[in-house]
């Protein structure tokens, strides 16, 4: 088995294994789970950002699993709408001979804002949705667009890993449903995984990883 095609087994274990070990109590007494892991990472910080400390404990796992990780990788400006400049992006995996991936990681958290708030639309859908325009640029389909825009002499692969956060009986179907049609997302390739959390009642977790090759450049 190739890199490429072990890599969605060692994400989705690294998941697993980053959901039960969040066990840090918040003030409620409530673990924080997968859902809330910056407080788990960085429980010093009045404001630790979720996505970030994910990145950083899925670039350690894969490392000890035999991968080489960079982060935070500067997106070239040709990539980048001119106002999004200096944009990063979060993990890229070195998978040797099926060359290098670029992985974006984005949360969706319908147990939190709630399957009809703006928030949680805007940044599953926006700009695609255009009626969820909520100022943010660091959205799902942003990232999609900076990723397709990456040419094979950087990327030879580019994927987006989403982790979404559910009540049992309030699943998140209709609005991922909306995202794989809007972003023509059924042509990319496609994992899954589900679990319900290891460390917060009621919650699902579930998880898409989205890869597409880049196509090389036509020859002159």
């Amino acid at each position: 088995m190739s890199r490429l095609d072990h890599l969605s087994t060692v994400l989705f274990g690294a998941l697993r294994q980053m959901d039960a070990e969040a066990t840090t109590r918040l003030p409620s007494g409530a673990p924080t789970g997968l859902s809330d892991y910056g407080r788990h990472s960085r429980p010093e910080l009045k404001r630790p950002q979720a996505e970030v400390e994910w990145s950083r404990r899925l670039a350690a796992l894969l490392r000890a699993a035999g991968y080489t990780v960079t982060t935070e990788v500067r997106y070239p400006d040709y990539a980048l709408p001119t106002k999004r400049k200096r944009q990063r992006c979060d993990l890229v995996i070195d998978l040797e001979e099926d060359g290098k991936l670029w992985l974006e990681v984005k949360g969706a958290w319908r147990d939190y804002w709630g399957g009809k708030s703006g928030i949680y639309q805007c940044y599953l859908l926006y700009p695609l949705a255009p009626e969820y325009d909520l100022g943010k640029d660091h959205t799902v389909p942003f990232d999609l667009t900076k990723l397709k825009a990456l040419r094979h002499s950087e990327a030879q692969i580019v994927a987006e890993l989403l982790i979404g956060f559910e009540r049992l009986d309030d699943p998140m179907d209709l609005e991922i449903g909306t995202l794989i049609r809007l972003a023509e997302l059924d042509q990319w390739r496609t994992d899954i995984d589900a679990w319900e959390s290891m460390t917060t009642p009621n919650q699902r977790i579930r998880t898409w990883l989205w890869q597409r090759a880049v196509p090389a450049s036509p020859t002159p």
